[in-house]
């Protein structure tokens, strides 16, 4: 039996926050009150795609924190 992927969520600076399985689903909180579910796909170790784009988890993590968007497992 193989071993499931999990990707590594972090935040900008490296510190990992979470983590969730290949395939499952983030939750991403607006500054309005509204949420967004987006699938996440693993690509390697630092990489995934989220909601259909590949992004560096950093990247994703500093975009968040940009746009004042928090994110957690669903």
């Amino acid at each position: 039996m193989s071993e499931e992927r999990k990707i590594r969520i972090t935040d900008s600076m490296g510190k990992e926050l979470f983590s969730v399985p290949d395939g499952g689903i983030l939750r991403m909180l607006y500054g309005n009150g509204e949420d967004y579910f987006a699938v996440c796909r693993y690509l390697d170790e630092t990489h995934a795609v989220i909601d259909g784009v590949s992004y560096a988890v950093r990247e994703f993590a500093k975009r968040m924190e940009q746009n004042g968007i928090s994110y957690a497992p669903a």
